[in-house]
């Protein structure tokens, strides 16, 4: 899911490419040939690096501040190419904690954007490195029309997760907690500027009742991340 060290421009794992990158010109994810696994920022799969930092996000309106002070947890019972264990495609079944709250990420996807929240070049505080989203190849595949079927499947096997907005509907009284990652991608640059200057989870689902072509269904992960809104 353009789909947190992040790159505007990032580039998968993919086997047997050549080492230029042959993402269609525009497209804000570009695939590329490389030897080495892309970072998984974890310390066994399934469970991030501890860090502490900050991040924003958008709540109601109104830019709002994460503080993160655990490393994420993604639910290893479900199945992962990645080498941090999270997959975007499939739910959780076993959740990293008894209460959690929803954390929706927007996706640039055929376009790049700045980003506000997790930018390029970083990967995110306590966000994974990694994810596997060969359960979106089919979706996926009109932005690599140049690549086989065998080779977009192992590109997205160990994908690097991209840049992205946060977006929020509770704060949890400002108490840190887990969040279930959500992830909606966006077609559009003129889309994602209006979803950005809305600052609302409420403009995006007033878009998907709508279902503007710009805007992804909701799609599910099986990754938490732990913070608190301030």
């Amino acid at each position: 899911m353009q789909l947190s060290r992040l790159r505007t421009s990032r580039t998968l794992i993919a086997g047997g490419l050549a080492a230029a990158a042959i993402a269609t010109a525009g497209v804000g994810i570009a695939v590329a040939a490389t030897s080495s696994a892309a970072p998984s920022n974890a310390t066994s799969v399934g469970h991030g690096i501890g860090e502490f930092g900050m991040t924003k996000a958008f709540f109601t309106g109104q830019a709002v501040s994460f503080t993160y002070s655990s490393g994420f947890r993604c639910d290893t019972s479900v199945h992962s190419y990645a080498s941090s264990g999270c997959e975007a495609g499939a739910n959780y079944v076993k959740p990293a904690a008894k209460n959690f709250d929803p954390l929706y990420i927007t996706v640039p996807l055929g376009f790049a954007a700045p980003m506000v929240d997790c930018p390029a070049t970083l990967v995110c505080v306590d966000h994974p490195g990694t994810m596997d989203l060969t359960r979106l190849e089919k979706a996926l595949k009109p932005l690599y029309p140049k690549l086989t079927n065998a080779q977009l499947f192992q590109a997205l096997k160990n994908f690097p997760v991209p840049a992205h907005d946060h977006f929020i509907t509770d704060t949890n009284n400002n108490k840190a907690e887990y969040w279930d990652v959500k992830i909606i991608g966006v077609t559009n640059a003129q889309t994602f500027a209006d979803i950005r200057a809305h600052r609302s989870f409420a403009y995006i689902r007033q878009l998907q009742k709508a279902h503007n072509k710009n805007v992804t269904a909701t799609i599910s992960t099986n990754l938490f991340l732990f913070f608190s809104v301030h």
